[in-house]
């Protein structure tokens, strides 16, 4: 079957992020590298598994570090016949996060279907400030990612491009996620996973790695095989992705937990914990801590000071992130992969 024949064209956007799995993490834990020829493998299984569900048009980003440049040039070789089309984003590069929102105001524009992420946390979350409400299919390829989950590229093609043509009605196979939005002042940042407040002086190489350094955490989700900020409360309380609460912890002693976490690929922590707290949907908190930098998605963003108010709020309006194994269940349980053609005849007996 061919479900682009029973939908719509399907047109799908791609994201790959070339900076990502290059922060200092990858220094002070044993993270394996992702090489810019890894992401276009990546893309190609991708592009592969779109065509195979009726996936009739790719629009991807342009960058700098070679993604969109070996796409192009794949794209008029053998391998693209099992491809769509292949379009890029006419877009002026800054080489910085703005790329990524130019690239997916455009594709939103095109009327994409789904669009696929390749990146961490942090891509997943600039690319959901500017999705709206187009359903999103994330590959990971950060050094540490709580938001994509583990997929084979060829599936999360196949899961993306049947929301894409609509034989999956992306109200079913994707499911609205939760955000903190972080305020101080004029200043606004929004996080897929978690905010921490810690003791850091300077922004300075952006990525949070030493848990001794973190006074609060504000989390999403917090899922006990995952690694990074957001296992800290996975070890003390689980929290589904679709639950309506989040969870605020203070870190340090009087500790009345101790836990033991996963921080990056290889790096085990002791962390102490001196409250945990169920954080409703809705809710809004003051930062406790008189001064410091706030990390968002594991990224230092700000400093603030003791004349500063910085709040936390947890809301039920992020990206809808598309469910790969569940999409592919559905597909499975309504034959959407099961070409009538092949099937044996039916037997008599």
């Amino acid at each position: 079957m061919n479900p682009g024949a029973a939908g719509r064209p399907g047109i799908v956007g791609i994201v790959a992020n070339p900076a990502s799995a290059r922060d200092i993490r990858r220094l002070v834990a044993d993270a394996a590298p992702v090489t810019t020829n890894d992401k276009i493998n990546m893309l190609r299984r991708t592009l592969t598994g779109l065509r195979s569900v009726g996936v009739v048009r790719a629009l991807s980003m342009t960058d700098l570090g070679g993604i969109s440049a070996a796409l192009a040039g794949l794209a008029n070789g053998p391998a693209s016949q099992a491809w769509p089309a292949v379009d890029f984003v006419d877009q002026v590069l800054t080489q910085s996060a703005a790329d990524t929102t130019t690239a997916v105001e455009a594709m939103v524009a095109a009327g994409v279907g789904a669009i696929v992420v390749l990146g961490g946390d942090g891509t997943n979350a600039v690319v959901a400030d500017a999705c709206g409400d187009v359903p999103i299919a994330s590959i990971s390829t950060g050094t540490n990612n709580a938001f994509p989950r583990s997929a084979e590229p060829t599936v999360v093609g196949i899961a993306a491009g049947l929301v894409a043509t609509g034989a999956l009605d992306a109200d079913e196979a994707a499911c609205r996620t939760k955000t903190l939005t972080v305020r101080s002042g004029q200043r606004r940042h929004r996080a897929l996973v978690d905010v921490a407040i810690t003791a850091h002086d300077s922004v300075a190489s952006g990525a949070v790695w030493d848990s001794s350094k973190v006074r609060e955490l504000f989390l999403c989700f917090a899922e006990p095989h995952a690694i990074g900020l957001s296992a800290i409360g996975a070890h003390v309380r689980t929290v589904r992705r679709e639950d309506p609460f989040g969870l605020h912890l203070r870190l340090g002693r009087p500790a009345t937990a101790a836990v033991r976490v996963p921080l990056g690929p290889g790096l085990i922590a002791d962390v102490e914990l001196s409250e945990v707290a169920e954080f409703a949907t809705g809710m809004t908190a003051r930062v406790a801590t008189p001064f410091g930098v706030v990390a968002v998605d594991g990224e230092r963003a700000f400093r603030f000071g003791p004349h500063d108010t910085v709040t936390v709020t947890l809301s039920a309006d992020g990206p809808r992130a598309i469910d790969v194994q569940g999409a592919m269940e559905l597909a499975s349980a309504r034959g959407l992969l099961t070409r009538s053609d092949t099937l044996p005849p039916t037997s008599d007996r």
